[in-house]
């Protein structure tokens, strides 16, 4: 089970945002947000969740659903969830801010690359500079 982070204020469109994110990394991972007293899971995910668990749905926005739990509850539902052999990833608020500046640092990295005037030394330097981004 993984665990990824959201910015601290927790605002729906960033957790959509997130969400779609994350889906496009691993579409199989079902994706629990914790948001505020409860955890949540969203759009397809909210759907899917469903044919093992009845969980009721209400809207996220005015096209995508959400349903969910009381973080109380949470230890109880991922055994449910490890029954059903489902890939569960928790994403906790607080990191996503560092997601956010590591990818920031590498849209950067990559954006300042002149593909057409780069030796290949400078292209290596920056492929580690890279890897080092992607391993923090």
């Amino acid at each position: 089970m993984a665990l990824f982070c959201l910015l601290k204020d927790g605002s729906m469109s960033k957790i959509y945002d997130k969400y779609l994110e994350l889906k496009k990394i691993n579409r199989d991972s079902l994706y629990l947000f914790h948001s505020g007293k409860f955890y949540i899971f969203i759009a397809d995910d909210a759907d899917y969740i469903n044919e093992f668990v009845v969980l009721k749905k209400t809207k996220f926005t005015n096209e995508v659903y959400k349903c969910g739990f009381p973080d109380s509850s949470l230890e109880s539902y991922l055994k449910v969830f490890q029954n059903h052999k489902l890939n569960i990833e928790i994403v906790e608020p607080n990191q996503v801010e560092e997601i956010k500046i590591n990818n920031d640092k590498i849209y950067k990295a990559l954006k300042e690359i002149d593909v057409n005037n780069i030796t290949p030394v400078q292209a290596l330097n920056k492929l580690h500079e890279l890897k080092e981004y992607l391993n923090d």
